[in-house]
């Protein structure tokens, strides 16, 4: 399964690995879900195992308990066609409401807006680049040179739910009715994603929430993915994503080291290869992988160097090793 929306650093081109490295374990967490590329590509997940995932930035938590709980309702919010004006209006309603909206979400595990869930899918499917929930970030209409560039995404490479096959015409629906959805397709996919989320938990706040006390492998083994924002070492642009750290991989890779010693957890951990190399004197085992690079491969910048630098840091109780994976 995919996320309707385009997200910086996805993680869906290696997520066989991770699962390779975790196998079919008792209790799946994710606690820097994004766009929950690993946990919708889980081999066999009809089995119901416990899962839970946790987001720290409150528009992304509500997306998937909104996809969750009312994906028609979504569906509805976000079939739109681009345009400029809607774009700058449907953020700034993002940007006003997003305190209350995480009080809300923090407060109550079974609250969600899907109304606020739709314009952030819709948003992210038009804009480009970082920056979509900054109060001072415009569209640059004149400017129009890649990740630089706000103007809505217009090309034929189409993001997220604006992707053209979700049309009336290209499904094959004949003279549809105005009340009718523009892209009905929209809502057979969010249903399915319900379907996939009926048994998840979908927790906001820090990652810690999710990782705190030491209760995760109570019902078995406990296979968890880390994701976090890359640190200082990086050597990335700041202010990717919009709850942002230079400093949560170094406390995360802490955890997980001493967590890691005990067999019932098995822990992947995402970052480049510089990040977190010293883990393998601790008995870590790695794998190196490249990135397509998205917007980067259109420019000249970091971004070309640090697509190679792409590694995974596998606990020593994962099931297989570095060799095994390949």
């Amino acid at each position: 399964m995919k996320a309707p929306f385009p997200y910086m650093g996805g993680k869906s081109s290696i997520a066989h690995i991770v699962w390779d490295a975790l196998g079919d374990v008792a209790h799946y967490i994710e606690p820097c879900f994004g766009s929950g590329a690993v946990l919708l590509n889980r081999p066999a997940w009809h089995k119901r195992r416990m899962e839970t995932v946790n987001d720290k930035d409150g528009h992304i938590a509500n997306v998937w308990r909104s996809l969750q709980y009312n994906p028609d309702e979504v569906a509805k919010w976000c079939d739109w066609p681009v345009n400029h004006a809607d774009l700058m209006a449907r953020k700034s309603e993002l940007i006003d409401e997003q305190d209350e909206l995480l009080s809300k979400l923090v407060n109550d595990t079974m609250y969600c807006n899907p109304k606020l869930a739709g314009y952030w899918i819709w948003c992210a499917s038009c804009w480009i680049g970082a920056g979509m929930l900054c109060p001072t970030q415009r569209p640059n209409v004149g400017d129009n040179k890649g990740i630089n560039s706000r103007i809505p995404r217009l090309s034929k490479g189409f993001q997220g739910i604006q992707n053209k096959t979700f049309y009336n015409a290209e499904l094959g629906i004949d003279n549809p009715h105005v009340p009718d959805p523009y892209k009905p397709g929209l809502y057979v996919w969010f249903r399915e994603l319900s379907e996939r989320l009926r048994k998840v938990r979908v927790v906001c706040g820090d990652w810690s929430r999710v990782c705190g006390g030491d209760w995760q492998d109570n019902s078995g083994t406990c296979g968890i993915f880390f994701d976090p924002p890359y640190s200082d070492k990086a050597n990335r642009s700041k202010n990717i994503y919009a709850e942002d750290s230079l400093t949560v991989a170094h406390d995360i890779a802490k955890w997980a080291l001493e967590r890691g010693k005990k067999s019932s957890y098995l822990i992947v951990l995402a970052g480049y290869y510089e990040e977190h190399d010293w883990l393998l004197d601790e008995g870590w085992s790695m794998v190196r992988w490249q990135a397509r690079g998205g917007y980067a491969n259109k420019g000249s910048g970091q971004g070309k160097v640090n697509k190679t630098r792409e590694a995974l840091f596998l606990s020593p109780h994962c099931i297989q090793s570095q060799k095994e994976l390949f």
